[in-house]
């Protein structure tokens, strides 16, 4: 027995092939604030010439505090250094635009010097200029939860509704990298081509460190909750797994026999 606890620390040692969970590194839920509800993140600031403001909606049929922007204003998390590396990350957002029709802007990566980035275009979910999802799923005024996912190593992103995936496509011009200025900008427009963006509120923004998959953003919640940092858990891959419950009948068995002998 003592030499199967060995074969099984072993197993979990280095059968892990599986993936960590990513971090949840800034949990913005504005319930009356712009601070994250996980620890060490900046707040946000509030960007545009007009004023945002705290008000009751009803999200998901429940009525929780929201922030509301005018068209041509939005909010900026600055710096991003130390909530997620500029290459790759998940990106949470869970709001309503006004106006889905044209183009308008969801999150821009280039602190508003480029074009480029995440868009509703007529209800399509859009990264510009690269991918376009299928269909209609975002409506006027209506809680949309949105994602995107960047794989700093492949490259890769992935563009999600409210946990459907829209597109999938390699980033080789570095249109979703953040920039030097180390800033995300979300709902306001770019001042390269400006007038692409819509009033609107937000009930909740998150920022990840890694990339979630596609079963764990359709397992994310959208409620306002009290929330920390995603623990990293280690998983088996399916052949040390196999190996494991294989291991574990085995010593079953045999500690059946010796108490049968005994």
């Amino acid at each position: 027995m003592i030499i199967a606890a060995r074969f099984i620390l072993v197993l979990l040692a280095i059968g892990g092939s599986g993936r960590a969970l990513a971090a949840l590194n800034a949990d913005y839920q504005f319930q009356s604030t712009l601070a994250s509800s996980v620890a060490g993140a900046p707040a946000l600031t509030n960007a545009g010439p007009g004023s945002n403001g705290f008000a009751i909606e009803t999200v998901d049929g429940n009525s929780r505090t929201v922030l509301t922007f005018p068209q041509d204003n939005g909010l900026a998390l600055a710096p991003t250094t130390g909530v997620t590396a500029s290459d790759t990350y998940t990106i949470v957002l869970l709001a309503r635009l006004a106006d889905v029709s044209g183009y308008r802007r969801y999150a821009d990566f280039k602190n508003a010097a480029s074009d480029t980035g995440l868009y509703n275009l007529d209800g399509q979910l859009n990264f510009f200029n690269s991918a376009t999802g299928p269909g209609a799923p975002i409506t006027a005024n209506s809680y949309r939860q949105v994602v995107l996912t960047r794989d700093g190593v492949t490259g890769t992103i992935v563009g999600y509704v409210d946990g459907v995936q829209q597109f999938n496509f390699v980033d080789g011009a570095g249109d979703g990298i953040i920039d030097a200025a180390n800033t995300l900008r979300f709902f306001i427009d770019d001042t390269a081509v400006g007038g692409e963006s819509s009033a609107g509120a937000v009930a909740r923004i998150r920022v990840f460190d890694n990339v979630l998959t596609p079963a764990e953003v359709a397992a994310l919640n959208r409620a306002a909750v009290s929330v920390g940092a995603a623990p990293t858990i280690p998983t088996l891959s399916p052949i040390a797994l196999l190996a494991l419950v294989m291991l574990l009948g085995v010593a079953a068995l045999a500690a059946f026999r010796t108490r049968r002998s005994s």
